[in-house]
């Protein structure tokens, strides 16, 4: 009788949070149930890390390949885009923009290398925390990043990325910024390393968890099976003044079942009393459902669900969900 108090008591301080929805946000399911930890992973473009390195798109042995990821929350933005933004835009400007929402990259391969293209993924400038919260600022256009990334594949065990990304409000330019990286992957463990180059209208996170910060170097290990995932993650190496300086960040990642993939994660706050526990599943391994040689070496989820508790001195302060629907072609 008392653990069922304790647990009603605790699910009551839970629900009585704000909660945020981030729907509109296509890539980020993954790395918010693993607790932001996921720069030493590989994944396609539907299960973003903050490490360049880390796309994936096409299986290893496939020389040459064109691609694309089909974008399943973009029909969830359709009605907002045509409700604020289509009367002011252009014919061609509309099948851009309707293009982006439902596209989420497109991608090509020969030999040792590999180029991506991202469209329309949303992001919150770091000065606007409430960039997520209900319309119109929660519409995937109002801000967004369009990005090029440029992966090399060297070796078996080492693989190198950059991108440049192209940042827009209001559907005006609002700046570029660029990051670098590299996986390698000694003996099984996956070692990674990035950095990270904002424009001078500040900082874009791709969710409020994010805390990336410009010319910040991020250092992250990972050991990543087909049936579980472990990682560790240390943000801002760099810059002792600045937010994140040394914040660790952990995930992990079991699969039961092909079809089932259930993930926890947290990190605790640099320069703040605030920590963050994390929690996900991930279901239907699209590589279930492909032929042999159009496998990628890692499960690839065609359904995410994330779900994030922020703490302030132990206390829940604020609650986010996100889902990720998508499809590589």
């Amino acid at each position: 009788m008392r653990l069922l108090v304790v647990l009603l008591c605790c699910a009551v301080r839970v629900l009585a949070v704000e909660w945020t929805s981030l729907l509109p946000q296509p890539g980020v399911a993954r790395d918010i149930s693993m607790g932001g930890a996921t720069s030493a992973m590989f994944g396609p473009t539907s299960a973003t890390s903050q490490n360049p390195a880390g796309i994936t798109v096409f299986p290893r042995d496939k020389r040459t390949a064109i691609g694309a990821t089909v974008n399943g929350n973009g029909p969830a933005q359709l009605g907002a885009y045509f409700d604020q933004i289509a009367a002011n835009r252009s014919g061609i400007q509309q099948a851009s923009d309707v293009s982006s929402l439902l596209v989420r990259s497109v991608s090509a391969r020969h030999r040792w290398a590999a180029a991506t293209a991202i469209f329309g993924e949303p992001v919150m400038n770091r000065r606007d925390q409430e960039r997520f919260r209900p319309p119109p600022d929660k519409f995937a256009l109002t801000e967004y990043q369009t990005a090029l990334a440029l992966n090399l594949l060297l070796h078996s065990r080492v693989q190198v990325g950059g991108r440049v990304d192209f940042y827009s409000r209001e559907q005006f330019g609002d700046g570029e910024g660029f990051s670098y990286g590299v996986i390698l992957k000694p003996h099984g463990l996956q070692v990674g390393l990035h950095y990270q180059r904002f424009p001078a209208t500040g900082e874009r996170w791709l969710h409020p968890l994010d805390r990336r910060v410009d010319r910040g170097t991020t250092a992250s290990l990972a050991i990543q099976q087909p049936t579980y995932s472990l990682a560790f993650q240390l943000m801002n190496l760099a810059q002792t003044s600045d937010m994140a300086f040394l914040e660790p960040r952990f995930g992990a990642e079991w699969r039961p079942l092909r079809a089932v993939a259930l993930r926890c994660g947290g990190s605790v706050y640099a320069q703040s009393r605030r920590s963050v526990l994390t929690g996900g599943i991930g279901l239907i391994d699209a590589n279930w459902l492909r032929d042999r040689d159009d496998r990628l070496a890692f499960p690839e989820d065609v359904l995410s669900i994330a779900v994030a508790l922020v703490y302030d001195h132990g206390r829940p302060v604020e609650g986010l969900t996100a889902l990720t629907l998508a499809w590589r072609l």
